[in-house]
């Protein structure tokens, strides 16, 4: 009788172990909900005052393709909280923000993906370059 609780409760643990590969499995956040994520205030914020670092990155990368690439428009990542921190970091960075949009306007892959969202290069705000290749873009319509 004991060899049968004993071989019961090896099988029971086995099945749970199995049952939890999955649940561990489907936690994981897909890449494209990685790359939302990365789309919040904070980010823009620190993409805006490290637009020099960003134009770097951008330039580093080799294999930039369109689907890399995704536009996140200003007013989705902010309230009324942000707003402030947002147009204050704005007008500190008035002439880096040129800058990246001249640097833009020479990246073919960036100027397809602003055309094919109908985003004019002088609405773009910053750029977040991902670890992983990906690029976020904010833009501001005017």
């Amino acid at each position: 009788m004991q060899n049968k609780q004993v071989r019961l409760a090896s099988m029971l643990s086995a099945g749970i172990l199995m049952l939890g590969i999955p649940a561990v499995t489907l936690m994981q956040e897909p890449a494209s909900a990685q790359l939302a994520g990365q789309a919040t205030v904070g980010n823009l914020i620190a993409a805006l005052n490290n637009i020099a670092v960003q134009i770097t990155n951008l330039d580093a990368l080799n294999d930039l393709t369109v689907q890399d690439v995704r536009v996140v428009n200003v007013e989705d990542v902010l309230n009324d909280n942000n707003v402030q921190a947002f147009n204050n970091a704005l007008n500190r960075n008035e002439v880096e923000i040129l800058t990246l949009q001249n640097t833009l306007n020479n990246n073919e892959i960036i100027k397809n993906v602003l055309n094919n969202n109908n985003v004019a290069l002088t609405d773009v705000v910053a750029i977040d370059v991902l670890s992983g290749g990906d690029v976020v873009i904010f833009s501001q319509r005017q």
